[in-house]
């Protein structure tokens, strides 16, 4: 009796953002509609893939030497795979720069890739976009309490330090009805918490007729899910009745990250970001009006082409002023095909590392002041896993996004917990159930 033929296997590794993690899972399920296997290390795969990120350098150079690493195994008939971002920015010339690749996808084209695994031709290439850059497969395996769900693809908003417009092309907005049975499908399956992910979810249904607004109104009502949170808006468009929405919905963290990028008006110009730093002012006055207990973290970028002095500084004054919760600061790195990467980059590497470190010391200052103002409150956290760093305690997320760790004698992930807060560091607040004999 002969045997059946192997079943070929993918491994995929994944560098970069939340939404390539949620493609990784996205593509490990239409491999396996399509009769592939996911091997469990590139030791055992027939095709060893990385998804990269290309919106800094770094993600992108680990995810060339990953591969790299792999030529023995490329040698012993396996063959190895580009696939996302780092991918569609550049196209065939991955082929040239780096012979050891022998497939090429980028993100939006991913239904082609299992056609392209079975092409016998050594070398192929799928780049650009595409008429439906939705997977909708759902992930093959849940068994966690928190999802990823993308609703948009791509953007049109070309900040000039940004790569997205030409990796993720334009903007794609997913159709509500996919997206609600996506979640429905997932709180079926134990999700409690869903995250929507998008360049920019302000954008949410400006290719169609959906609004974000309502989209999370849908969501907040399908039972099962007990928090919501969304990644990212962009503040020149950001509505009022989205600020409304951490009012109205109980069950969407009352957290909205809003990068900020620079405070000084001449680099956000040169940004092409299309505002000023007095209009981000009155967005957060007024997100703070609407919820007082709201916390917001940002993104800022140190050293962008032309910086000065005078300019860091406005950055400086600006996250004083405004004390966010948290701050993600990065040094900036020139991308191939923005307009930024035709201005001189002319602050030295030195300069852009002290820069960022500065402000990594007054954020550490904000971020601790926060979190202190939450002692001796009662909020209901959502339990995520039992600690790792302390025994007897559990981690979650505050009402407001926060990492907490709190002891309890008993606590289940995916549910919500009565804790009070007693003390703080920058990173996280510490507390007690309020239940039982938990002290």
């Amino acid at each position: 009796m002969e045997g059946k033929t192997p079943v070929r296997k993918i491994y995929i590794k994944t560098y970069g953002c939340q939404m390539n993690f949620y493609d990784s899972e996205k593509i490990k399920a239409l491999m396996v509609k399509k009769g592939y296997g996911i091997a469990d290390s590139p030791g055992e795969a027939d095709f060893i893939a990385v998804n990269a990120c290309s919106v800094r350098k770094h993600a992108e150079d680990r995810a060339m030497a990953f591969l790299s690493s792999h030529m023995p195994l490329r040698k012993k008939g396996a063959r190895l795979c580009l696939l996302g971002c780092t991918a569609n920015l550049y196209g065939e010339d991955i082929l040239k720069k780096h012979p050891f690749i022998d497939i090429v996808c980028g993100a939006g084209n991913y239904e082609r890739l299992p056609e392209m695994l079975g092409n016998t031709k050594r070398k192929t290439c799928s780049a650009g976009e595409s008429e439906n850059p939705f997977i909708e497969d759902p992930v093959i395996a849940c068994g966690d309490i928190s999802a990823f769900v993308t609703v948009t693809k791509g953007c049109e908003n070309y900040c000039s330090y940004c790569v997205v417009p030409f990796t993720r092309g334009k903007l794609a907005s997913r159709k509500p009805s996919d997206i609600y049975a996506e979640v429905r499908s997932l709180a079926g399956r134990g999700v409690k918490e869903i995250v929507l992910l998008g360049q920019n979810v302000n954008e949410y249904g400006k290719d169609s007729e959906a609004r974000f607004t309502d989209l999370l109104e849908k969501i907040h009502n399908i039972e099962g899910i007990l928090r919501i949170w969304f990644l990212t808006s962009h503040p020149k468009d950001i509505p009022d009745e989205l600020l409304l929405s951490f009012k109205n919905l109980p069950k969407l963290y009352r957290h909205l990250h809003l990068p900020l990028q620079s405070g000084s008006d001449r680099l956000l110009l040169l940004m092409n970001r299309r505002y000023t730093l007095a209009r981000y002012l009155e967005i957060i006055k007024r997100a703070r009006e609407i919820a007082p207990d709201i916390t917001i973290t940002s993104d800022i970028i140190t050293g962008f082409p032309s910086e000065t002095e005078k300019d860091f500084e406005d950055t400086v004054s600006a996250v004083k002023k405004i004390e966010f919760d948290d701050l993600f600061i990065f040094k900036y790195s020139e991308r191939p095909g923005t307009a930024a990467s035709g201005m001189q980059n002319d602050v030295p590497q030195k300069e852009k590392e002290r820069r960022h470190k500065v402000l990594l010391d007054i954020q550490e200052d904000i971020s601790l002041k926060r979190n202190t103002l939450f002692n001796g409150r009662t909020e209901n956290v959502f339990v995520v896993k039992p600690s790792t760093k302390k025994n007897g305690c559990f981690m979650g997320r505050s009402e407001g996004n926060k990492s907490v760790i709190f002891r309890a004698s008993h606590s289940a992930p995916g549910t919500l917990e009565s804790v009070v807060f007693n003390y703080a560091d920058r990173r996280y607040l510490f507390g007690a159930s309020c239940g039982g004999n938990d002290k």
